[in-house]
C-alpha cells in the first residue's frame, strides 16, 4: 500500500500535502463548516435533550422564572 502525499489538517478537515503542513492556513468558512460537521450529533440532539430538561422538576421551575421575568413581574 502507498502512503498519500496529502493529509486531512486536524482543524479544518482540507486537504494538505505532506510537506506544505507548516504553511497551511484555514481557511474561517471552511474551519466553521468542519466545526459544526464534528458537532452535528450533538446539533441534532440538541431539540430532544431541551425538552426533556423543560418537563423535568428543574426545567419547569426555570420555565416558570423565565415566563415570570417576561411579565416583568417582581415580589
Amino acid at each position: 500500500m502507498f502512503p498519500s502525499r496529502f493529509m486531512p489538517c486536524i482543524e479544518c478537515g482540507a486537504s494538505v500535502a505532506r510537506g506544505e503542513a507548516d504553511q497551511h492556513r484555514c481557511d474561517p468558512e471552511r474551519l466553521l463548516d468542519f466545526r459544526m460537521f464534528i458537532l452535528r450529533d450533538d446539533i441534532a440532539a440538541f431539540e430532544t435533550r431541551l425538552l426533556a430538561f423543560l418537563d423535568s422538576p428543574r426545567g419547569r421551575f426555570h420555565r416558570w422564572l423565565a415566563e415570570r421575568d417576561v411579565r416583568g413581574i417582581r415580589d
